[in-house]
């Protein structure tokens, strides 16, 4: 019975992914019946067919999303914390995904920051080395060990493509926005991921690796921050994504403000016992803190335009949803 649900879904969902003009009928005629019923309970839906048939593509890289979450509830049984690890890589994924494309269907790469993709690429590179080889960092169950490393190398091999889009569509490339210095974030977090690294794999380079790679991560959303700060305006996908962004996160954090403890480092003294060090896991959630507050102020604005369903002037530039 767990795997009842996500394989008679796939049969919805992966049929009609393979036709999109078929897929949009079909979104549209569940958006007729929404309305009809909402009609009867006085419930106005004002998204129109005319929206779904302009952004059916995104809306079929959602379901393709949501058939994802079906199959790792399968397999993550009772495992639902170590779910979340895997499920923000997902996420990251999606917001990634949904950028390219944006750039595609308007041959424009306005808005997105070259940097931030390049910071990406950094952590992923820095955390492989771990969790290709050592499962010390992998979230506990089963399928996380192979989905989690798989997902992460999407989501760089992602971000490379987009960097090659933002040299073919250079001339759209906001490069005076793109403005922040950003060469002493990887000698930081070397440094820091050095001093406070843990010691899950059992071998001293891939920990550092690792928390250097958390480090890193924790400033890689500034360079787009700083884009809209320094008056670049937002389209409502580039706004999606660091939104999606900031839930993959969030849910990471979820993840290792459970599990921080971990991350503890042992050793028996004489004459005291068993004595326990946790500052790498107070080091993984400080990072995580650190980046939450970072584009705390974007999701403010974020939420306040979604509430007003408009634009809104944000941070020296103008977020659009």
């Amino acid at each position: 019975h767990t795997y009842g649900l996500p394989v008679t879904a796939s049969v919805y969902f992966i049929p009609s992914a393979m036709s999109l003009e078929a897929f949009a009928d079909g979104v549209v005629a569940l958006h007729q019946g929404a309305r009809a019923v909402g009609g009867v309970f006085g419930i106005e839906i004002p998204v129109t067919e005319k929206h779904i048939r302009q952004y059916s593509k995104q809306i079929l890289l959602y379901k393709c999303f949501g058939l994802g979450l079906l199959f790792m509830w399968a397999c993550v049984l009772d495992s639902t914390l170590g779910c979340l690890l895997t499920l923000g890589t997902m996420t990251q994924g999606v917001a990634l995904a949904l950028l390219v494309r944006k750039v595609l269907s308007e041959r424009s790469v306005a808005g997105v920051s070259r940097k931030m993709l390049a910071l990406n690429i950094v952590a992923t590179t820095f955390r492989s080395q771990s969790t290709l080889v050592f499962h010390g960092y992998l979230p506990y169950f089963g399928v996380g060990e192979v989905l989690f490393p798989l997902f992460d190398l999407c989501v760089a091999a992602i971000a490379v493509y987009l960097i090659v889009l933002t040299y073919r569509y250079r001339h759209t490339y906001n490069g005076e926005s793109d403005s922040m210095w950003v060469f002493w974030i990887a000698p930081l977090a070397l440094c820091v991921g050095y001093l406070t690294h843990a010691n899950a794999n059992g071998n001293r380079y891939t920990d550092w690796m690792w928390m250097s790679a958390v480090w890193v991560e924790a400033f890689s959303m500034l360079p787009q921050i700083w884009m809209s700060r320094a008056g670049c305006n937002f389209t409502g996908v580039t706004s999606h994504f660091v939104a999606l962004v900031f839930v993959a996160r969030l849910m990471s954090m979820i993840y290792w403000f459970e599990s921080y403890t971990q991350l503890a480092l042992h050793q028996y003294e004489w004459g005291v016992g068993l004595v326990s060090w946790f500052y790498p896991g107070y080091s993984v959630l400080a990072a995580h803190a650190l980046q939450m507050m970072s584009m705390g102020d974007f999701m403010y604005f974020y939420l306040t335009s979604a509430a007003s369903r408009g634009s809104i002037l944000a941070m020296n530039g103008k977020l659009e949803l």
